[in-house]
């Protein structure tokens, strides 16, 4: 099995991309696409699997809601 995850990142969404000291004109949050985490779990997959959601639990904590991620079991893509 692997985890794989994704997160959400900051999008600029003005048709003009305008942007002053950092901030954009109008922006959204939007998922990523899901990519391998770690691959091949042997063991305890669902101690891994909550190792990830409480370290990202605590970013959230620290950081705010931009730092979200969500975490999910898949079998092997990789082809290895």
């Amino acid at each position: 099995m692997d985890i794989v995850t994704r997160h959400l990142v900051l999008v600029n969404t003005d048709p003009q991309r305008r942007c002053y000291d950092g901030c954009h004109f109008s922006s959204e949050l939007r998922w990523t696409e899901w990519e391998v985490l770690e691959f091949d779990v042997t063991g305890d997959i669902d101690r891994r699997l909550a190792f990830w959601r409480e370290l990202n639990d605590y970013a959230i904590s620290q950081r705010g809601e931009s730092a979200r991620c969500e975490f999910q079991l898949r079998g092997n893509t990789h082809g290895y």
